[in-house]
């Protein structure tokens, strides 16, 4: 009854949003726009989206590190590239799978595997916050139809809170993860004979051990970095192929308010990309039916990729797609479930 509910829930604001979305948009006109689009760019814009799955798996290998070295490269791509293919389809659920395969292939904690798939979350934000920040500082100018009572000295003003809120985050972070023998000794102390919270905490926190070392949480930070840019050159790629005047900078803006529509609890994102997406690029100047047809694209395009790899390696690694959605909504209430290949 809970996951009937949490399905209606998204389809309904998926629904909503698609309205709002469509409620200004001439069909003809949007076909019409659609079918100028220069396919060059969005085969770019696809091939930059699969490259992206690459770097978060050489990402995911260094957070390991502390774990486990020498974690072979497939088992890191393809647990990656399934993990979000399952997200698109079943509501975030395979950031709980794909650390419960990996630990499986690789013998190691799966606690310890989705503390670093947590760790993953929150570099994510903070670098799109960053590049919102930074975008908003160096990068925005108002397009000529702003608000009058737009004030360009005030968003400075957030983005520079954007970007000083992500830089500070980290320090603490790492004052967290440094102590975590303190922090859980003393739990076990106040929790008495109940030491199983302060066991899974200090197993989950050591999935955070990437942040103590300098070389690797530089080298994770990079990594971090080239994800977004890659992600933001694959939508400039796209918007280029409806030959948009939106500049690679203007990319972080639309980068920000899609990392956003994502995290809405809709399938695939539907609805909440394609109206935050719309919004943002009517901000920045483009016509509505034009913007409604690009930004359309770039959701097949950002997702099409993603998509045909994890299927195709969840074919390859013969495991079962119903398997794995039941084994992460398990895992998410704690209920035992059978093997990963079920």
């Amino acid at each position: 009854m809970k996951r009937t509910l949490k399905i209606a829930f998204s389809l309904v604001v998926a629904g909503v949003l698609l309205y709002l979305f469509f409620r200004k948009v001439d069909p003809a006109e949007l076909g019409a726009n659609i079918r100028q689009a220069d396919p060059l760019w969005l085969v770019i814009s696809m091939l930059l989206q699969a490259l992206h799955l690459v770097i978060r798996a050489v990402r995911w290998r260094a957070l390991l590190s502390p774990i486990k070295k020498r974690i072979g490269f497939y088992n890191l791509f393809s647990t990656t590239a399934i993990g979000y293919m399952l997200s698109l389809l079943f509501f975030r659920v395979g950031e709980v799978v794909r650390p419960m395969i990996l630990g499986q292939r690789e013998n190691i904690s799966r606690t310890g595997a989705l503390a670093t798939c947590v760790l993953e979350r929150l570099m994510d934000f903070f670098v799109v916050a960053l590049l919102f920040g930074l975008y908003l500082m160096t990068g925005f100018e108002p397009p000529s139809h702003a608000p009058a009572g737009l004030d360009i000295g005030q968003l400075r003003a957030v983005g520079l809170i954007f970007g000083i809120g992500t830089l500070a985050c980290f320090p603490i972070l790492y004052v967290i993860v440094h102590y975590r023998r303190p922090l859980t000794a003393l739990l076990e102390r106040r929790m008495g004979d109940d030491a199983a919270v302060p066991r899974l905490l200090h197993a989950f926190l050591g999935g955070f051990d990437a942040v103590r070392g300098g070389r690797l949480l530089t080298l994770a930070w990079v990594q971090s970095l080239l994800v977004w840019l890659t992600i933001a050159a694959a939508i400039w790629a796209a918007l280029r192929a409806f030959a948009l005047d939106i500049g690679f900078l203007d990319s972080f803006f639309i980068m920000g308010l899609l990392a956003f529509g994502i995290a809405v609890p809709t399938p695939g994102g539907v609805g909440s990309f394609e109206y935050l997406g719309g919004l943002g690029l009517e901000f920045l100047g483009v016509a509505p039916n034009v913007a409604a047809a690009s930004i359309l694209v770039t959701h097949v395009v950002s997702i099409a990729p993603v998509m045909v790899i994890g299927f195709v390696l969840l074919w390859r690694d013969g495991l079962s797609l119903r398997g794995l959605s039941r084994i992460g909504e398990e895992a998410r209430t704690g209920s035992p479930g059978p093997g990963v290949g079920a």
